[in-house]
């Protein structure tokens, strides 16, 4: 009787403590809304097979009849997670565009120029083409993304151009379940992309009013340039460009490279960062400059007065920086900020952040599966659940000490805090932000953290300010001193981000992990963030969890390019040996990056696994011969003892017996292979059996010798 009353007592501590945890979450289901949006989009994109559209109409309207029905947390997630589902569907519809399917000789076109970004002597168009020399109506992309250089002339959005050009597919992933660059272009419209061979002939043509102020926004954007470089040089005043005006052509590699490995490289693009720091100088100055002025700040809102005017600075910001993806998002989050002053609320919140997330996902459901949102969203999420648990703390704590503590005291401790502070939210950014990073880029900073500490507060309190007085100034031809600050405390980040790459593994690698880890991580990272109590500690198991699985990966044990130019093999020591250092470099790149190696394609190729000679190559993994072999060499083909052939031209009749065949036609059909031998089997999987039956997946046609239009 005792046993079973203990028993009965012991169950009921039990539930009631799973009873608190579950009250402690009660009020906070709309914050979890947008993830079950993401969720919902990741769905989408992880199906083998396009859905109808009819499925994506009924899940919208069902997610519809929930939200307003709703009468609880649960049911507003799951309409948020079909929401997700069905936005990511017609998203695709409305995206929509005719795709090349083959290569192409030169030809002609003729269209519109809808965007120009310059990248030094080169420049990168965005066209919409009227028509193109041998495609159907119906045949030509909405878009295309144009090479072309200098001495083809001088291009502005809206110019009518006519030219030759040689077009291509969009690129598919350079290895199996890799990030899929002609998804991403898909969604900005684009259909294939190539290269102009001839000089451009501009014909006059009225343009509108979208393409005239983007047009302008260049004019401006090419006259700051020209000041900048009057007072800075050479990857100083690459910077300066960067964040003031969003041109990012000129950085360097090795500054790319530097500020990669020191965790500095957001500070290149015009992100969440910049955007506070324009914004808020507006702000704060307009709101100081007010206040000097005894009538208006008595009779004035100038707090509200200031946050419109940081509205109206941000919109400018983001068009001057090209209103690229992650700049919009930047700027709708700082929207949502300071309309949060316009009405009276708190600024920084998890439940702004919420409406900011729901609006992005909302115009741009595609950005769930981008490193740029996922990575700002997870950095901005832990810096406001940070200062929410923060300003609680500082509250009991205040009321404790404040009695007990002198006036000294106090002043001191509060300079620690803001300095713990400061350090803290680095530290939270940069480790939320790193998990999206390491699945995307295979990269981590270690020493982001130390980084970051000595370089944001120079970037925040010299770069950023003086960028914003030089350009302010610029109308009136002042900008030379506040220039040259900036480029002062550019050279001083600069040193930074170079001393830390020098530090002991600052150049850190790692493998590529499975969809599945990083998502189990990414979810732990936002428990440890949104979850009330000490049950949010879960979340830190769920990472554990998601770096162990992540560590697990393998790697294939062959892997052939997309084009059979280049091959490369995984030998004993777990190292990535490429047949060819020179041959498709960024494949080799992308491949040793995923391998968890710093080696560059030459270090790599030197390593012990191919033999070559006669534009023949063999090799032996895990007891299969393999023979690797290019145009020129002597046919027929002699296969005595291949059990796997990869050929950069088709085989037609040569090597029939042997079982595994890779040659041109193959990764032609089917993009990069990856064979992973186990035993006396070899499975081989492609680039597009992971890909799927998917809108974005080219499905190729052989190239036309005369390329004409079809009947």
């Amino acid at each position: 009787m005792v046993a079973g009353t203990w028993g009965k007592e012991e169950a009921d501590e039990k539930s009631g403590r799973i009873a608190a945890i579950v009250e402690a979450q009660r009020g906070r289901a709309f914050l979890w809304a947008p993830v079950a949006f993401i969720f919902g989009v990741w769905i989408y994109f992880g199906l083998a097979k396009e859905p109808s559209p009819i499925i994506a109409v009924a899940l919208a309207a069902a997610a519809a009849i929930m939200l307003i029905w709703r009468h609880n947390g649960l049911v507003l997630l799951l309409a948020m997670l079909l929401a997700g589902f069905a936005m990511a569907k017609l998203r695709t519809e409305y995206v929509a565009t005719p795709l090349l399917h083959a290569t192409t000789a030169e030809v002609a076109i003729a269209g519109q120029v809808m965007a120009v970004n310059s990248q030094g002597k080169r420049l990168v168009l965005v066209v919409a083409p009227s028509a193109i020399e041998g495609l159907l109506p119906d045949e030509v992309p909405r878009r295309l993304r144009l090479t072309a250089f200098q001495k083809h002339g001088t291009l502005r959005p809206g110019d009518q151009i006519n030219a030759k050009v040689r077009l291509q597919p969009l690129a598919g992933p350079v290895i199996p379940g890799g990030f899929d660059y002609g998804r991403q272009l898909y969604f900005e419209g684009i259909g294939g992309s190539g290269r102009i061979t001839s000089p451009v002939t501009i014909s006059p043509s009225p343009a509108g009013l979208q393409l005239m102020l983007i047009g302008r926004l260049q004019d401006i954007r090419t006259a700051i340039n020209a000041r900048i470089n009057a007072v800075l040089e050479g990857d100083t005043a690459a910077i300066a460009e960067a964040l003031i005006d969003g041109e990012r052509g000129t950085i360097s590699k090795d500054l790319n490279t530097s500020f990669q490995t020191s965790g500095l490289a957001h500070v290149l693009s015009i992100s969440g960062l910049h955007m506070s720091l324009v914004a808020g100088g507006v702000f704060w100055l307009v709101r100081a400059l007010l206040a000097l002025f005894p009538a208006a700040a008595l009779r004035w809102p100038i707090k509200k007065i200031a946050a419109v005017a940081a509205l109206a600075a941000g919109l400018f910001y983001m068009l001057l920086a090209g209103a690229e993806v992650a700049t919009q998002r930047s700027y709708i989050m700082i929207a949502v900020v300071f309309f949060a002053v316009l009405v009276d609320r708190p600024a920084l919140s998890l439940r702004n952040l919420a409406i900011a997330a729901i609006i992005i996902l909302l115009l741009q459901p595609e950005a769930a599966i981008q490193a740029s949102f996922q990575m700002s969203f997870l950095a901005v999420l832990g810096l406001a659940a940070f200062f929410e648990s923060w300003a609680h703390w500082r509250r009991t704590r205040d009321d404790e000490v404040h009695e007990l503590r002198s006036l000294s005291r106090r002043v001191a401790g509060r300079i620690m805090a803001a300095i713990g502070v400061s350090l803290a939210t680095t530290l939270v950014a940069g480790l939320m932000s790193s998990i999206p990073a390491a699945y995307h880029f295979g990269r981590i900073a270690p020493y982001g953290v130390v980084a970051n500490g000595l370089a944001i507060p120079v970037v925040s309190l010299v770069v950023m300010p003086m960028g914003l007085v030089s350009a302010l100034l610029m109308p009136l031809g002042l900008e030379r001193w506040p220039l040259w600050l900036m480029g002062q405390g550019l050279d001083v980040t600069i040193a930074i981000s170079d001393w830390v790459t020098t530090l002991p593994g600052a150049k850190a690698v790692l493998p590529q992990q499975a969809a599945y880890a990083a998502m189990l991580s990414a979810f732990g990272a936002v428990c440890l963030a949104l979850v009330n109590g000490k049950a949010r500690m879960i979340g830190v198991l769920m990472i554990a969890a998601g770096a162990i699985l992540g560590s697990r990966t393998t790697m294939p044990d062959i892997l052939v390019n997309r084009v059979a130019s280049n091959a490369a093999l995984l030998n004993e020591q777990g190292e990535l040996v490429p047949m060819l250092a020179r041959k498709d470099r960024f494949a080799v790149e992308r491949w040793l990056i995923a391998n968890g190696e710093e080696s560059t394609p030459a270090e790599a190729a030197k390593r012990q696994g191919w033999a070559c000679a006669d534009f023949r190559c063999v090799a032996q993994v895990k007891g299969k011969s393999i023979l690797a072999v290019m145009e020129g060499v002597k046919l027929p083909l002699d296969c005595t003892g291949a059990d796997i052939v990869i050929a950069g031209f088709p085989l037609r009749e040569n090597c029939p017996k042997v079982k595994t065949r890779i040659d041109r036609f193959s990764v032609w059909r089917n993009g990069t292979h990856a064979l992973h031998i186990d035993g006396n089997s070899v499975v081989v999987v492609t680039a597009r059996d992971l890909q799927g039956q998917r809108p974005w997946v080219v499905r190729p046609r052989p190239r036309l010798k005369a390329f004409t239009p079809r009947p």
